[in-house]
């Protein structure tokens, strides 16, 4: 017996909306992928740019390369230089960089990372 295709639509359709988790945790969900592409560069020995993210208060301790803005705008990823330089296409400046030969942040940690960040960046 074969299910008409109008009872598998919705289902695709709702199955396809969901982005991930809704309480995105920075310890479960950010810090492993933190810990996976960026702490190999950005750890506690010679960290470049003087950006260390090994934990969450390194991570907020840390500055842009001016020195003077944080990492990250709380609410707003679109502000905040973390997301912005990870989901950069601009090779020159995208995070990995190339030189850590590390390919750039899928879509999926990039969506995690920007939704952190717009559910208030918190140490969860």
């Amino acid at each position: 017996m074969r299910t008409p295709a109008l009872f598998i639509i919705p289902i695709l359709i709702t199955g396809c909306g969901q982005k991930g988790p809704s309480n995105i945790s920075f310890r479960e969900h950010v810090q492993p992928i933190l810990n996976s592409r960026c702490v190999s560069c950005h750890g506690t020995v010679k960290p470049r740019g003087k950006v260390v993210l090994v934990s969450y208060e390194d991570f907020t301790k840390s500055r842009t390369f001016s020195g003077k803005e944080p990492l990250v705008v709380p609410g707003s990823p679109n502000e905040s230089r973390l997301y912005i330089l990870c989901a950069t296409s601009q090779t020159d400046f995208r995070m990995p960089a190339d030189s850590a030969h590390l390919p750039p942040l899928p879509s999926a940690e990039l969506e995690l990372i920007r939704g952190w960040i717009k559910q208030g960046a918190s140490n969860n």
